[in-house]
């Protein structure tokens, strides 16, 4: 006969969640859940989280165990086990629709087909997120890294052709486990919306007469070629009364100020796709030493 040692399903939550479990089930709210063990042994014992005391909410039968009822103090580890011996483990939640809040925003550095998503959720889940790619195939889970309810994860579509027209959008699902609930998003994204290219390269400044001469070079992460990727750039300089001033170039990586300035910096963007702009490069100093130093080469 089939032997149940109990569970103590106490007010308290489960054990607060470190990864996201390997095996989970999820019940609704008030529902009859049924966990399984995973073995051939026909004589086994059941803790949740490791708790021995027997509840009649509880009813074993064979190699399955039947949660009536499920509440929020019932959710947590359900492990079965021939002695001593651990068996199985099951993770039961609560199902959940957390879509309020979860604010996911995804961004791509280029159109090499990787990109990063960040979310915000409860500081006690884990998450997981999965990729349907542009070809329509489904991408292996990722574990989501997460930090004070803030969590992220990195993708790479191996499918994706920069050079072709995105006809279909990727989609993006998010699975969390609480300590007692479930919870899951999903999102449609072009690439072209979420590019955001790192900040231009190797900015110098040169004096040429009463001229400077401005060059860089476009972010290392940008594809080539760059007549196919074009690049907008907006530089921005400072005059000595602290006025800032901006200039835009458009197919080349050099330009010239007539006006003296004190300091330089410089963004880019993507002008034939979502108009978002780099972060700016740092600030480059162009003070009367420096620049006595370039007019005496």
């Amino acid at each position: 006969m089939l032997v149940l040692v109990g569970l103590v399903l106490c007010l308290a939550p489960a054990d607060a969640l470190t990864a996201f479990p390997p095996k989970f089930q999820v019940g609704k709210l008030n529902g009859d859940v049924v966990v399984k063990c995973n073995t051939s042994e026909q004589r086994v014992t059941w803790t949740q989280n490791g708790e021995r005391e027997p509840m009649v909410e509880l009813v074993a039968a064979g190699r399955n165990l039947t949660i009536i009822g499920l509440d929020l103090p019932a959710a947590g580890n359900y492990s079965c086990w021939a002695g001593t011996v651990l068996l199985d483990t099951t993770y039961v939640v609560v199902s959940g629709t957390r879509k309020e809040g979860m604010n996911v925003s995804c961004q791509a550095e280029s159109y090499h087909g990787s990109f990063h998503c960040s979310w915000s959720g409860p500081r006690s889940a884990v998450f997981r997120a999965r990729l349907t790619r542009s070809d329509g195939s489904l991408g292996e889970w990722v574990p989501a890294a997460g930090r004070r309810g803030r969590f992220k994860a990195s993708f790479v579509d191996p499918s994706f052709c920069p050079f072709a027209e995105e006809l279909r959008p990727l989609q993006l699902q998010l699975e969390g486990l609480s300590d007692d609930s479930y919870l899951n998003f999903s999102t449609q994204f072009f690439i072209r919306d979420i590019v955001r290219p790192d900040p231009p390269q190797d900015l110098t400044v040169q004096q040429w007469g009463e001229q400077l001469r401005l060059a860089w070079a476009p972010p290392a992460s940008w594809p080539l070629p760059k007549s196919y990727f074009a690049l907008l750039y907006r530089l921005q300089y400072e005059l000595p009364n602290g006025t800032q001033v901006d200039k835009y170039v458009e197919g080349a990586e050099e330009t010239r100020l007539q006006e003296r300035a004190r300091r330089v910096r410089i963004s880019c963007q993507d002008p034939y796709a979502n108009p978002t702009w780099s972060p700016w490069s740092a600030w480059q100093d162009v003070d009367a030493a420096q620049q006595s130093r370039l007019r005496a080469r």
